[in-house]
């Protein structure tokens, strides 16, 4: 059954779903899962299917509010703006069940949002008969582009309707019996690997490749290497496929084949876990038997994009205390969109809105890994669905606020040379990531604060009172434009600063 809106704000009962949207007309119908009203209705990817199953989350039913059209006071339509959230009331999920809903907009973009009627908190414990959700909602104006319709398709396909989905997940783990701080650590456990791996031009945007060997440690220390470090819910073979082919040929012939890449857990574990991790596997590499750790140190420059950054920063400041003694230097540093000084989207409060842009980000990536992503993305929402945020403390390393980056901002550093690389994206028009970053021409989350959608343009290179900033003259790049957070590797500027900056 379907049912006309009210603009003027009057709730209407679509089947056991209540909708009220001031300023907003349309046809609202309620799909129940696995129906064909709802795969029609949808459109949605197998990769979605699939990051739901192995985050064992289930469609408990689908609303579609078709032919959407906003309406101004006088009852004409209204071009933009609309200050009226859509508020939906629906079926609580059940005993030992916590709900999630998820918003497509008419341009396919998505966001995340949690019950207002509840506190987190209280879920595991609450009952209930029905949650209610407010979303807020910008005008989405005009015909899906040409790019959406072409290359640009989101998880939710269909485009120019609004979808808002209820997701349900288990509260109590089968294994572990318990709620809360574990869900995310334990996806990382079982999806996400520690290795130190070969990045070579024909492998690196491979996800198989070999651990490394204490004869692959012997050749790293050739020389100077060249090291890899992804950032947040990434893996080094898709953190850096935008690298041109050229750029990681003449990258590997300038290092004459020493070139590698950490991959490492970013949700549960700190950037100085990841490095404490891996000295135990170069220290385990160098020592021969009872001989002992053989001569010179491993030196070492370091890409590292986003979080990574951080790591990269431990290697160079800590690695001495955190197992590596005077066996590894770091020669040079560059980081690529990293929260140096930190990224609101870390606090408790944003990190939804953290989760939504990663979620549209690798969705409208060229070949995103978007499975791999809405899986990690899923099992911190699931945290934060329930005020669980233990186990993600190696997103909160990046929170500006929180305790790990004072210490890591005022530790010292040695004769490294830091090079930055930052954005600040300005969305082109009919991009559906306009509607993600901003509400009336301001950011959501960074205000008037230049950002790349995920950290503030200046946390790169600006960090008051760290040794070695702020960075500046021709070790920093700023770009200007429709660059965001993970579209930097792809840009011939950025190729060309590396290959100016890493003479191998």
């Amino acid at each position: 059954m379907s049912e006309q809106l009210r603009p003027e704000g009057i709730p209407v009962v679509v089947d056991d779903v209540i909708l009220t949207t001031p300023g907003l007309t349309g046809t609202a119908t309620v799909h129940p899962p696995a129906s064909d009203g709802m795969r029609a209705a949808e459109d949605s990817t197998e990769q979605f299917r699939q990051a739901l199953a192995d985050a064992d989350l289930t469609e408990q039913l689908t609303i579609e509010i078709a032919s959407p059209e906003e309406l101004d006071d006088a009852g004409g339509t209204r071009a933009s703006g609309g200050d009226g959230d859509i508020t939906v009331e629906v079926p609580a999920p059940g005993t030992g069940m916590g709900q999630l809903l998820l918003y497509a907009a008419e341009d396919g973009s998505l966001t995340w949002h949690l019950p207002d009627d509840i506190d987190p908190d209280q879920v595991p414990s609450r009952g209930g008969e029905r949650r209610t959700y407010r979303v807020p909602r910008a005008v989405v104006t005009g015909a899906p582009t040409d790019s959406q319709t072409s290359g640009q398709r989101g998880i939710l396909g269909a485009l120019g309707s609004k979808l808002l989905k209820v997701l349900v997940f288990p509260l109590i783990d089968p294994v572990l019996g318990k709620v809360g701080d574990h869900f995310a650590s334990r996806w990382e456990e079982k999806n996400r690997r520690n290795l130190v791996r070969w990045f070579s031009p024909v492998g690196f945007r491979a996800l198989e490749a070999s651990a490394f060997a204490s004869t692959d440690w012997d050749r790293v220390r050739g020389g100077t290497a060249l090291l890899f470090v992804h950032g947040t819910f990434s893996q080094a073979h898709w953190a850096f496929p935008g690298l041109p082919d050229d750029t990681m040929a003449e990258l590997h012939r300038r290092y004459e084949g020493r070139v590698f890449a950490l991959d490492h857990h970013t949700v549960s574990k700190t950037p100085d876990e990841n490095i404490a991790w891996f000295a135990e596997q170069l220290m385990g590499g160098l020592t021969d038997g009872d001989a002992g750790v053989g001569p010179g140190p491993v030196t070492v420059d370091v890409v590292c994009h986003s979080r990574g950054g951080l790591v990269g920063r431990a290697l160079a400041a800590r690695g001495a205390e955190l197992g590596l003694g005077d066996h590894l230097k770091v020669r040079t540093l560059v980081m690529v969109g990293a929260p140096n000084a930190g990224t609101a989207l870390a606090h408790k409060e944003h990190l939804s809105k953290l989760l939504d842009r990663i979620t549209d980000l690798v969705q409208f990536a060229p070949g995103g890994p978007v499975t791999d992503v809405v899986g990690v993305v899923l099992a911190v929402l699931k945290q934060v669905a329930v005020g669980a945020f233990g186990g993600l403390e190696g997103i909160m390393s990046m929170n500006p606020d929180g305790p790990y980056l004072p210490a890591l901002n005022t530790a010292p550093l040695a004769d490294v040379r830091l090079c930055a690389i930052a954005s600040n994206y300005e969305p082109a028009k009919g991009s559906p990531l306009i509607r993600l970053a901003k509400d009336k021409g301001l950011d959501i989350v960074f205000g008037n604060e230049r950002n790349d959608l995920v950290v503030p343009t200046a946390s790169v290179f600006e960090v008051v009172g760290a040794p070695g900033f702020p960075i500046e003259g021709g070790d920093r790049l700023v770009l200007e434009g429709e660059v965001t957070h993970g579209g930097y590797f792809r840009e011939p500027a950025v190729n060309a600063k590396l290959l100016e900056w890493l003479p191998g």
